[in-house]
C-alpha cells in the first residue's frame, strides 16, 4: 500500500463493486477524511479488500473489485483500481446451523434486535456472518447485510424456519406459520433500516464515543426507537472494522475510559455479539492443551479471574477486567452457554489421553461448579454428570 507524502491533506475513500449479470454494481463505499492517520487509512483499505473477498466467497457474484479515491484539500482527486478478483469456481453453498436455545416469540421488528433473538441469528447464520465479517447486531441494522441475506432467499428462509423451530413456548401455531411471521417481521426490519438511511441530521457515532451518541439520541427519542437508532448508527462504523477483536476493543475501551450514562447494557450486548464468534474466542484464549483447559479458562474469564500471560493480549486484558467488575452480564451468559454446549458435546477433553477421560471429567466438573453462576449451576451440574457417565462407559 502506497500513500503519498502529503497523506495528511488527502481524504481516501474505497468503493466495493460486484459483477452481476455482466454489469458492475456498487455494493458499499467506505469513506475516510483528511484527518485520518496513515495507519487508519491502511486499515480501511485492508477492510475494503477483505469485504470484497467475503462477497466473492458468497458465490453470488462473478467478480469483485475495489476502487480507491483520493481527494486533496484543493479539490483535485484521482481514482484507481486496487483490487480485482474473479470467482474461480463456485464455492460450496452456505448452510444454516441449529440453535440449541429457545428463540423468543417476536411481536415487533424491534424484538429481533434484542439479545435473546440476536444470539439466535448469530448461531443460525454463523457461516454468513463470518464470511461477511459481521456481528448479528450489524446484520440486523445494516441495509447492506440485509440486502445480501435477502438476495440469498432460500438460505434466509431456511434460517428463519430453523429459528421458528427453536420457538418451543406452549400454545404456538405450526412451525410453518411461525416461520412466515418471522419472514414478515424481517421484511419490516429491512424497511425500517431503509427509513433510517433516509433520516436527516441523525447524531453520528464519532471518535468511538458510545456515551456521547447515546446522550444525543436520548435527547430526541426513547425506548425502541432509541435502541434501534443507536445500534443503526454504531453499525455504520463497526461494520467496516477488520475484525471482531477490533469491535470488542472499542467497546471495552469506552466502558473503561468513559462514564456509561445509561448505555452500559447496550455496550454489553455489542460485546456479546462479538463473543458469539468462535474464532474470536480462540484468538483471545490462544492455544490450550485440550478442551478441559479451554473450558476452565472460559469459566475463569467469565468471573474476571483469568490469569494473564507474561505478555497479555490487550483486548483479553480489558475483557477480563470489565468482566471482573460485573459490568457484562450478557457476555457472562455467552461464555457459559459456550461452556455448556461444549460440556454437552461428545468431544474428548484430551485427544492425547483418552484413558484419563473419566478422571479429567470429574476434575473439570469440580472446577466449573466452583465458579459457575447460580443461574447455570443446575444445567452445568447435569451436563457434568452426563459427561462423567459417558466417560465411565467408555472405560467399560
Amino acid at each position: 500500500m502506497a500513500f503519498g507524502s502529503m497523506f495528511g491533506s488527502r481524504a481516501y475513500a474505497y468503493e466495493i463493486y460486484v459483477l452481476v449479470d455482466g454489469r458492475w454494481r456498487l455494493d458499499k463505499r467506505l469513506e475516510g477524511d483528511a484527518k485520518m492517520t496513515q495507519h487508519a487509512n491502511e486499515q480501511m483499505e485492508k477492510s475494503a479488500i477483505a469485504q470484497a473477498n467475503a462477497l466473492l466467497n458468497m458465490g453470488d457474484f462473478a467478480a469483485v473489485k475495489v476502487m480507491r479515491s483520493r481527494e486533496r484539500s484543493d479539490g483535485f482527486g484521482t481514482q484507481s483500481e486496487i483490487f480485482n478478483k474473479t470467482a474461480s469456481a463456485k464455492p460450496k453453498a452456505m448452510t444454516t446451523r441449529p440453535f440449541k436455545g429457545v428463540f423468543p416469540v417476536c411481536e415487533t421488528l424491534y424484538d429481533f434486535a434484542r439479545r435473546p433473538a440476536a444470539k439466535g441469528f448469530s448461531a443460525v447464520f454463523r457461516e454468513f456472518l463470518d464470511k461477511q465479517n459481521a456481528t448479528s447486531i450489524e446484520m440486523l441494522h445494516s441495509p447492506q447485510h440485509q440486502r445480501k441475506l435477502n438476495d440469498m432467499s432460500n438460505f434466509m428462509r431456511a434460517g428463519l424456519y430453523a429459528l421458528a423451530g427453536a420457538q418451543t413456548q406452549p400454545n404456538l401455531p405450526s412451525q410453518g406459520e411461525r416461520s412466515k411471521k418471522l419472514e414478515a417481521l424481517f421484511d419490516k426490519l429491512i424497511q425500517r433500516t431503509r427509513d433510517a438511511m433516509a433520516e436527516k441530521n441523525l447524531p453520528a457515532f464519532e471518535n468511538n464515543d458510545f456515551a456521547r451518541l447515546y446522550e444525543r439520541l436520548a435527547a430526541r427519542m426513547k425506548d425502541d426507537e432509541l435502541r434501534f437508532t443507536y445500534f443503526f448508527q454504531v453499525t455504520k462504523v463497526t461494520q467496516s472494522m477488520s475484525s471482531y477483536a477490533a469491535r470488542l476493543d472499542i467497546v471495552l475501551a469506552d466502558m473503561i475510559d468513559r462514564p456509561m450514562n445509561g448505555n452500559g447494557a447496550l455496550l454489553d450486548e455489542l460485546a456479546a455479539s462479538c463473543l458469539d464468534s468462535t474464532s474470536l474466542i480462540q484468538d483471545l484464549l490462544g492455544s490450550r492443551p485440550g478442551l478441559s483447559e479451554a473450558l476452565i479458562a472460559l469459566a475463569d474469564l467469565s468471573a474476571g479471574k483469568l490469569q494473564m500471560p507474561a505478555k497479555p493480549d490487550i483486548v483479553l486484558e480489558k475483557l477480563n477486567r470489565v468482566l471482573g467488575e460485573g459490568r457484562l452480564p450478557c457476555c457472562v451468559d455467552t461464555l457459559w452457554e459456550r461452556i455448556l454446549s461444549n460440556l454437552n458435546s461428545k468431544a474428548l477433553l484430551s485427544k492425547n489421553e483418552p484413558r484419563k477421560e473419566w478422571q479429567m471429567s470429574r476434575a473439570l466438573n469440580q472446577k466449573l461448579m466452583a465458579v459457575v453462576p447460580e443461574s447455570y449451576k443446575e444445567s452445568i451440574e447435569h451436563a457434568g454428570r452426563m459427561r462423567i457417565e459417558r466417560a465411565r462407559n467408555m472405560e467399560n
